[in-house]
């Protein structure tokens, strides 16, 4: 009896440590924490917080922010800094151009070793959204930022006019619109834009022009990039649709004016926005949001900007293995938590998208009565041609830096609009030269 006894506790534990033995190797990393790099503007939503916790649940690996300040426009990255300082960090977010910048400085890790070791498709799973360097990958993609266009029904109701179509949703019929809804009187602006550099090109990229030449200089002598820096000013200097760029300058609007007030009609921006949409705590409001594609210049193939976002591991990262089981795990789920994010997976099937659209995306966005039929028109439409947001190539955070720079001149009227493409020009042609003779 006795032995049996023995034999029954015996199988008892055997069976414990073989089910523990199972949960260690689902879970290799249970218990490990890693440290995030996130900015302030990041935790202003709950969807960075819902992350974690679904990492932690599906994995068991911790994660905790290391919060950086949010760099502004033509600044040096905070987490770049941080990272050279010597802060804990094992996981950094960052869009294409942006990483460049830390492949640069020598601080990302190629992802290859570590993908081969969980036996892990990057390829089959990312495709063609995978950020690579010489030819080397660098980061697991989680979605594709697409530009749409923002308005605020009230105002619209307010004034009288039907909500636009997606179809034909041209720039020209953008600046017409807006025009009927500014209302100076009451301070409602029709559009509203940021004051970051990608703006002052955008309606260059829209015409299909590149940034290089085929000689590895700029474009910027061609025609197309002075009327772009002359649209994008004059819809605030001189159509007044929009505020102006002193008011810009004087820091009275911010990255998140459209969704803290309620005198903006229209904004056209990434569909990061939508991101905060669900967020009433934050953002109380008594009106809903619609959505449209981005504007496209008339005449032109319909098209809109976008900019993939990555999570990349430094290469001062201690824990290099479980900061990979953490962004393979966030970069093919974060989607899920529908926050109105455009996969960057390439294995997903055309039933798994419409699924995603139908029973996760438009439930969310309930409150504004964004319907499924929005949200494919204006971010699912196979059709409309896609640019990077950002010029990406040799040079480029220098150039980008000197576009916020002399289109800020021009537009606060301290260069004529000649001067301040030769300017761009010659500074951006020049930064391309010491970049290749370094």
């Amino acid at each position: 009896m006795m032995l049996k006894r023995k034999n029954i506790i015996l199988v008892l534990v055997i069976l414990v440590l073989f089910s523990f033995n199972i949960c260690a190797s689902e879970k290799p990393f249970i218990g490990k924490t890693v440290y995030l790099a996130i900015s302030e503007t990041q935790t202003q939503t709950g969807e960075i917080f819902e992350l974690v916790k679904k990492v932690e649940e599906e994995t068991g690996i911790k994660i905790e922010f290391n919060i950086m300040p949010t760099s502004k426009d033509g600044e040096i990255d905070k987490t770049l800094i941080g990272l050279m300082a010597g802060d804990e960090i094992d996981i950094i977010y960052k869009t294409d151009s942006k990483l460049k910048t830390y492949y640069n400085a020598g601080l990302l890790t190629p992802l290859k070793k570590l993908a081969k070791q969980n036996n892990y498709n990057m390829q089959k799973i990312y495709g063609y959204n995978l950020p690579k360097f010489d030819n080397k990958i660098y980061g697991l993609p989680v979605f594709n930022d697409i530009w749409l266009t923002f308005y605020n029904k009230k105002i619209f109701d307010q004034a009288g006019l039907e909500y636009p179509k997606a179809d034909n949703w041209t720039w020209e019929k953008y600046i017409e619109t807006a025009k009927k809804l500014t209302n100076t009187e009451k301070d409602i602006y029709g559009s509203y834009m940021l004051a970051y550099n990608n703006y002052n090109y955008m309606w260059a990229v829209q015409h299909g022009i590149a940034h290089y030449n085929k000689a590895g200089l700029t474009n910027y002598d061609k025609e197309i990039f002075a009327e772009s820096l002359k649209f994008y000013y004059g819809l605030g200097n001189n159509l007044k649709i929009q505020p102006d760029s002193i008011s810009y300058a004087s820091g009275e609007y911010a990255w998140n004016s459209f969704l803290a007030s309620d005198n903006l009609a229209m904004f056209v921006c990434g569909g990061w926005l939508a991101s905060l949409l669900p967020d009433f705590e934050n953002y109380p409001r008594d009106w809903e949001v619609g959505i449209l594609p981005m504007p496209y210049p008339e005449g032109e193939t319909p098209s809109t900007l976008a900019v993939t976002g990555n999570y990349a591991i430094p290469t001062t990262s201690k824990n290099k293995e479980a900061a990979f089981a953490a962004i393979s795990f966030m970069a093919e789920n974060q989607y899920k938590l529908g926050y109105g994010r455009i996969p960057a997976r390439v294995d997903l099937s055309d039933k798994e998208i419409n699924n995603y659209i139908e029973n996760q995306l438009t439930p969310k966005f309930a409150t504004d009565n964004i319907s499924t039929a929005d949200f494919k028109k204006a971010w699912f439409d196979p059709k409309r041609k896609i640019y990077s947001e950002k010029l990406i190539g040799v040079a480029d955070t220098t150039i980008n830096q000197i576009w916020d720079e002399e289109g800020k001149l021009y537009g606060q009227g301290q260069k004529s609009l000649e001067s301040a493409i030769k300017a761009i020009k010659s500074r951006a042609d020049q930064a391309i030269k010491d970049e290749k003779n370094e």
